[in-house]
């Protein structure tokens, strides 16, 4: 029977020789998989030491951003990656988290059907990709910042992603984004650090997401951003 428990540093070789070619281009968790689970971030499914699933977690307040999660190729199809989604959710829930989010690729189609029997329900879009940056029309301070946050995530439903992290993306408060970076109003919108309320034209290096598909000099795509309440 497979065990879901926290990824530890020796199942690290394991999971980068399933993970290291799932897209043609590569895959991004060989190199982050070692922060993750130095953090305790990372969880597997495992049976008879064998690494069936991996995938991670980030808590920020009551919310939790599931992340990365990839199945070894030989066991795909067979229904572990909703099971893998579905006890993640159940370990945030444990963590003290009360919603659960993740990204999925628009044309990921199996994911997005694994997503769907796990519970999940689609709330919103996110563009990622590297921004057309331009430079702001000002930057905001004190009150009239934290009443343009608030007021952008309320047109948002509450949701948007880490001005410093920004493929994590979840519910979060003006004081989550704040303490992370400093709203600025530009060509497409309101951005906070490296993440826009409107589209990708932001001041910023790196990949940026943003709440609409303009404003990128390259867009990588759009991402379903699922919720489940706990």
């Amino acid at each position: 029977m497979a065990k879901f428990r926290q990824a530890r540093p020796e199942d690290i070789p394991q999971i980068v020789s399933f993970t290291k070619n799932t897209w043609s281009w590569g895959d991004y968790l060989p190199r982050v998989i070692g922060g993750w689970v130095e953090r305790g971030e990372a969880y597997v499914l495992e049976e008879g030491g064998e690494v069936l699933a991996v995938a991670g977690m980030r808590l920020v307040g009551e919310s939790a951003y599931l992340q990365g999660l990839r199945v070894r190729p030989e066991h795909r199809g067979r229904g572990v990656g909703t099971e893998m989604t579905i006890l993640m959710a159940e370990e945030a829930k444990r963590r003290g988290a009360r919603v659960a989010t993740l990204l999925v690729a628009e044309w990921n189609t199996p994911s997005l059907k694994a997503v769907a029997k796990a519970g999940f329900a689609e709330v919103g879009s996110i563009y990622g990709g590297v921004p057309d940056r331009a430079q702001p029309a000002r930057c905001l301070e004190g009150g009239e910042a934290e009443e343009a946050v608030e007021a952008a995530l309320r047109e948002a439903g509450g949701v948007a992603c880490l001005p410093d992290d920004p493929w994590v993306c979840t519910y979060l408060s003006a004081e989550d984004l704040l303490a992370r970076g400093r709203p600025c109003l530009g060509a497409t919108g309101l951005y906070v650090g490296r993440f826009s309320f409107g589209g990708g034209a932001v001041d910023a290096e790196g990949d940026v997401t943003a709440l609409r598909g303009e404003g990128f000099k390259r867009l990588h795509g759009r991402y379903i951003l699922f919720a489940r309440r706990l």
